[in-house]
């Protein structure tokens, strides 16, 4: 019993431990990034193809996950965090002295390509820390501290910028100084439980790049689709939802500023703080289903939940509408999250291609941000109304539930760890 206790109180300081460091990182890129359309739209008077360029950046340029997996691999993780964060956030720093739309943009596509190497990283370290058993639910203590986070500064930007548009020159550095800070907690975490574990601190040893290997990710990427089928047809059904999603996403601050009128505050109280809200209800619930049932499950009943957000955003009207329809947003976006993010981890077939699988799928997201966003904004600028596209977004978030239901029916004898033993 004594061992029992020790080991929970060792995965509580963990936890507290992880959670800090992921707040500041994940909580701060989410506010920033996220406000940053609008800010481009209002500050410096983005048209709606420019204000495109600005929300399809992070989705889309995520597609170099498959690359920073590769860095990730040759430099070990203590010290891809380090490259990672100078990548991401020293942009965000250089953002700060914009006096147009162009440099902005340049800053944002910069900072977007660093933030592509988070999910590769996040998914090797949540291998790494937690048993199968509760990766689930510790990912959700995690997530729930991250959506407090992106709540509190959400607002706090929001509100900063109705007070002076030129704030983004303060908290853009700012921003940088605090994702800094969470990656030197999460470095010592790294080197703590590397100890504790046996794991040599030692990075693997730097190699000369050639030019071959600069391609062999793309290479690899496909193998492994074609090769493993369940991975395959995971990737498909997400793929189908994130053509809906991004349809909502480059549209949504269009909708915002043009047909709403919303001022930076509303925007954010409306999205960026209505939306964790919608995730912290559900996140640690969706932790302990997916723990119960799987990933294919968690993820088709999610999607079939998602697929209402769309119609609420063409029935909005007002700030409070908007409001509430993302809070549900939030709600189904919570078993969405898990399905993202562990339904890779637990397909990989050893904890060493985990960090791949996450980054193939990362990369898929940049694939489908590509075709989507510009896909839902030619729809809307030909037809001159929301409903077409918004149609559309549902309709793909549906049989992307279908599609995941199809592949649990499909794999109820899959490998232990991917479906839970009991879900049957």
């Amino acid at each position: 019993m004594d061992g029992e206790q020790a080991g929970r109180q060792a995965l509580r300081r963990l936890l507290l431990a992880h959670s800090m460091a992921v707040v500041l990182i994940q909580s701060v890129w989410f506010a920033v990034s996220t406000m940053m359309a609008v800010l481009a739209r209002k500050r410096f008077g983005a048209g709606d193809w420019e204000t495109m360029a600005v929300t399809a950046a992070v989705p889309t340029l995520m597609i170099f996950s498959v690359f920073w997996d590769a860095v990730l691999r040759r430099v070990g993780v203590r010290r891809f965090l380090a490259i990672n964060w100078a990548c991401t956030t020293l942009p965000l720093a250089v953002a700060a002295l914009s006096t147009g739309f162009w440099f902005l943009l340049g800053c944002h596509v910069m900072a977007a390509i660093g933030a592509a190497g988070w999910s590769p990283v996040s998914g090797d370290l949540l291998k790494r820390f937690y048993g199968d058993r509760v990766r689930g639910r510790a990912f959700g203590v995690i997530n729930t501290a991250i959506f407090l986070g992106m709540t509190l500064v959400s607002y706090v930007v929001g509100r900063s910028l109705d007070h002076d548009d030129d704030v983004f020159r303060v908290y853009l550095p700012a921003a940088t100084a605090a994702y800094g800070l969470g990656v030197v907690l999460l470095r010592r975490l790294v080197a703590v439980m590397d100890r504790q574990t046996n794991v040599s601190a030692a990075p693997p040893e730097l190699r000369p790049v050639r030019l071959r290997s600069l391609f062999a990710p793309i290479v690899h990427l496909r193998s492994v689709l074609r090769e493993d089928r369940r991975f395959y047809r995971y990737e498909a059904a997400f793929m189908t939802y994130g053509m809906g999603w991004m349809i909502c996403n480059a549209l949504l601050p269009v909708l915002a500023t043009d047909r709403l009128r919303m001022t930076y505050t509303q925007f954010a109280a409306a999205t960026q703080v209505a939306y964790p809200l919608g995730l912290l209800l559900m996140t640690f619930p969706m932790g302990w289903v997916l723990d119960r049932i799987g990933p294919t499950r968690t993820s088709a009943l999610s999607f079939a939940c998602l697929a209402l957000y769309p119609l609420g955003l063409l029935a909005a009207d007002r700030v409070a509408t908007v409001a509430a329809v993302t809070v549900l947003y939030g709600i189904a976006m919570a078993g969405v999250h898990m399905g993202w993010m562990l339904g890779p981890v637990a397909l990989a077939p050893s904890p060493d291609r985990v960090a791949h699988y996450v980054a193939i799928h990362a990369s898929l997201v940049g694939l489908r941000g590509i075709l989507a966003q510009g896909l839902g904004m030619f729809i809307y600028r030909m037809t001159g109304s929301f409903t077409w596209p918004f149609l559309i977004a549902a309709a793909a978030i549906l049989w992307a539930s279908l599609q995941m239901w199809r592949l649990h029916e499909l794999t109820r004898a899959a490998r232990p760890g991917f479906e839970a033993p009991d879900a049957a």
